[in-house]
C-alpha cells in the first residue's frame, strides 16, 4: 500500500464516519507536512508498511527545527496515532509504528477566555461596523450559546426556535442538539433577520449572510473578529470563536449552572472534553479558598 492510498481510505473512512469538515483538514494538515518532510530530508520510507518509530521521531525533530510550537507537534502526534491505529485495525498495515511515539509536553498556560467586560466593548465596535445588526446578533449568539464557528456558519433561518428558546444546531458527527439562547441574543437575531439580513436568492438559508447575500464563511468571521478586536485593544488570540465558547462555559458555571448540563448544551461526548474548557479566573479560585480554606475552619 502506497502512501497515496493509505490516506486515501482513512478519508473514506472518516466520510463514512461522517466526520467534520473541519476534522478532515485536521488531518490533511498532518499528511501535507509528512509530505514536505520527505521531500526535504529523503528519510521517510516510499511505504507505511516500512515506517518505524524512528522514522516518526525523526518527522517530530523536523517539525521543531521548523520552528513549530509544542502544540502543533502534538496535534500531529495524535493524527499520526490515529491514522496508523485505524489502518492497524483494518489490518492495512501489519504493525502500529506509532504506538511508542511520545506526544511532547505541553506548557500549561491558562487559555484566553472572553469576559463579560470583553464582550461589551466588542459590541460596541461592532454597532459601528457596515453591518452592525448582524456583527452584533453573532457575537452574542456565540457568548450566549457557545457554538463551534461551523455550527454557527451553518446556522439556519429555521433553526432558530424563539417560541422555545432554543437553536437546533447540528455539531460533530452530524449530531443534532436543542442549545438554549436568551433574550438579548434572540433579540438581536430577529432584528438583524427583519433589517439587514438580504439573501442573494431563495435558496440562500443560511442565517449569517455576507454582504453578497451569501453564507459567511470561516475567513468572513476570523476577519470580522480581527477588526473588532483591533478597534477594541484585545490581541487577536482573545478575539477567537473559541474564546467565546471558554467564556460561556465559565459564566455558565459562575452563573449556577452544572457541568453535566454544560456537556449537553457544549456538545461534548465527555465529560473531560467539557472540562478542558473551563478556564476559572483567579477571582474564582479566591472565591471558592474563602468558601473552603482548612486554616479558615481550624
Amino acid at each position: 500500500m502506497t502512501w497515496e492510498q493509505l490516506w486515501e481510505q482513512f478519508y473514506y473512512h472518516l466520510r463514512i464516519k461522517r466526520r467534520a469538515k473541519t476534522t478532515l483538514h485536521f488531518y490533511g494538515t498532518t499528511q501535507r507536512a509528512l509530505g514536505r518532510f520527505a521531500a526535504a530530508e529523503g528519510s521517510l520510507p516510499d511505504t507505511p508498511e516500512a515506517v518505524r518509530v524512528l522514522h516518526l521521531r525523526a518527522f517530530m525533530t523536523w517539525l521543531e527545527v521548523q520552528g513549530l510550537a509544542a502544540g502543533g507537534i502534538h496535534a500531529h502526534v495524535r493524527s499520526l496515532k490515529s491514522v496508523f491505529a485505524w489502518a492497524r485495525r483494518e489490518e492495512l498495515l501489519s504493525a502500529d509504528p506509532s504506538l511508542r511515539l511520545e506526544r511532547p509536553t505541553l506548557p500549561r498556560h491558562r487559555l484566553a477566555t472572553m469576559t463579560p467586560e470583553s464582550v461589551a466593548s466588542l459590541l460596541t465596535a461592532a454597532r459601528r461596523t457596515a453591518q452592525p445588526l448582524r456583527d452584533v446578533a453573532v457575537l452574542l449568539t456565540f457568548f450566549d450559546t457557545g457554538l463551534r464557528l461551523e455550527e454557527l456558519i451553518t446556522l439556519r433561518r429555521e433553526d432558530v426556535r424563539p417560541e422555545k428558546g432554543v437553536l437546533r444546531v447540528i455539531g460533530k458527527g452530524d449530531k443534532e442538539r436543542s442549545v438554549p439562547i436568551g433574550t438579548k441574543a434572540l433579540t438581536a437575531i430577529n432584528s438583524y433577520t427583519l433589517r439587514e439580513r438580504r439573501a442573494r436568492h431563495e435558496g440562500v438559508r443560511e442565517l449569517f449572510l455576507g454582504r453578497s447575500g451569501l453564507p459567511m464563511t470561516r475567513s468572513c468571521i476570523s476577519i470580522l473578529l480581527e477588526r473588532l478586536a483591533a478597534q477594541t485593544g484585545h490581541q487577536r488570540a482573545q478575539a477567537t470563536p473559541h474564546t467565546f465558547r471558554r467564556g460561556f462555559a465559565v459564566e455558565f458555571l459562575r452563573n449556577g449552572g452544572d457541568v453535566f448540563t454544560l456537556q449537553q448544551i457544549l456538545g461534548h461526548s465527555s465529560l473531560e472534553m467539557t472540562r478542558r474548557y473551563v478556564n476559572f479566573l483567579d477571582e474564582d479560585l479566591k472565591v471558592a479558598h474563602l468558601r473552603f480554606s482548612p486554616g479558615d475552619r481550624l
